[in-house]
């Protein structure tokens, strides 16, 4: 008899830590899109600091910058998982100044013959200022949102958050 209750209880204790683990992994999943973003521009601004090391500008110093800050912010999203407080200053710096020097190289663009200096592996054309432009602001929009959902999630007004509240609480 006493084997089955050790079963039982063994049993209840892992469903328990099962649906705790659970928990934690969708509460994690809150900031998939921080990381993504991150991501997508830990690359991008990898890429641009490259180009800038083959051929040496002023603007060297903007993605070496936004690189330190984007992996600070990473190592922020690792402190997450399982934290019951949200903490996202880092990301949340991270995002402003990246809408900062996007900004700045929106305007190096109206400037003639700055984007090829800024940016080496674009060339001085009409067709390559449009698409640079256009690539700055998809990275303003992509920035933008992900600074709304920082705020969204500061404030518990994320649908994660309405969801699944009562069970964190209860789990966590």
């Amino acid at each position: 008899m006493s084997k089955q209750l050790d079963k039982e209880s063994k049993r209840t204790d892992n469903q328990q830590l099962k649906q705790k683990m659970r928990l934690k992994n969708n509460l994690f999943s809150r900031y998939l899109l921080f990381r993504y973003s991150l991501a997508l521009f830990f690359f991008v601004n990898l890429y641009w600091l490259l180009s800038q090391v083959y051929r040496p500008s002023v603007y060297l110093i903007l993605p070496v910058i936004l690189l330190f800050l984007i992996i600070a912010a990473c190592a922020e999203q690792f402190k997450l998982y399982g934290a019951k407080e949200v903490y996202l200053e880092q990301t949340k710096r991270a995002f402003k100044i990246q809408i900062s020097v996007e900004l700045l190289l929106l305007a190096v663009t109206m400037i003639p013959r700055q984007l090829p200096a800024a940016v080496p592996f674009f060339s001085n054309t009409v067709s390559a200022h449009i698409f640079f432009a256009l690539a700055q602001l998809l990275g303003l929009l992509i920035c933008w949102y992900n600074l709304r959902r920082i705020r969204q999630i500061n404030n518990n007004e994320d649908k994660f958050y309405s969801r699944f509240h009562n069970h964190i609480e209860k789990y966590i």
